[in-house]
């Protein structure tokens, strides 16, 4: 920050110089040399921090970095991935017992994905007039072992 500040004041000094100096000069050979001198002398007062962030600049070292920090996106994907296998499979049973006629205000599905890709749905909550139809269509479309709870209770 300090080297920021000088080479602020650096540039404003310049700057100032050679106003003075433009107006002092006449239109002569020697105030466009002097012009161009202090252009130049301005020119290098502005890239020196540029060029000294550049030098003392250098990447981390890779090993500050714990991989452990990133394994939560692993979590985060297996949870959106349960989360968006339960909605299809609601959606899908939704459909089915209402394409029968059967009317149904909420499925909610209980699924679980094992390290294998292997795709568990344990219990379904059905919330229905008619819980026993709705009941028979679920274990229809996803096995007689799952376990159907009547939401209306």
């Amino acid at each position: 920050m300090e080297s920021v500040r000088a080479a602020v004041i650096a540039v404003c000094t310049i700057s100032a110089v050679k106003c003075i100096i433009g107006s002092i000069a006449a239109a002569s050979k020697l105030k466009g040399q002097i012009a161009f001198m202090l252009d130049l002398i301005l020119a290098v007062v502005m890239l020196l921090p540029i060029v000294n962030g550049f030098r003392e600049f250098s990447f981390p070292e890779i090993s500050d970095y714990r991989m452990a920090e990133y394994d939560s996106t692993d979590d985060v994907y297996a949870a959106s991935l349960i989360a968006q296998t339960e909605k299809n499979v609601e959606d899908v049973l939704m459909e089915q017992i209402t394409a029968v006629g059967i009317s149904c205000e909420k499925i909610e599905a209980e699924v679980n994905i094992f390290a294998d890709h292997s795709i568990s749905i344990t219990k379904v909550t059905v919330t229905s007039e008619d819980f026993e139809a709705a009941s028979e269509i679920v274990k229809n479309s996803l096995g007689s072992e799952t376990e159907v709870i009547n939401g209306a209770v």
